[in-house]
């Protein structure tokens, strides 16, 4: 399993009482957190843990 396995696209993540949505970065450097159309933040993969209180899956 892979870090792409554990954080499928389309998920959103929780951070400070704000959500974003999770895009796959297209360079393999992790994972892109978006609001809306915009780019938020690029972060490492083991960080999500970190830094998110939650993490919702998109339906499968």
């Amino acid at each position: 399993m892979t870090w792409r396995d554990w954080y499928p696209e389309g998920s959103t993540v929780f951070i400070g009482g704000e959500q974003y949505m999770l895009r796959h970065n297209g360079h393999d450097l992790g994972v892109d957190l978006y609001r809306g159309d915009q780019r938020v933040m690029t972060i490492a993969p083991e960080y999500v843990p970190v830094i998110a209180s939650g993490v919702r899956y998109p339906a499968s």
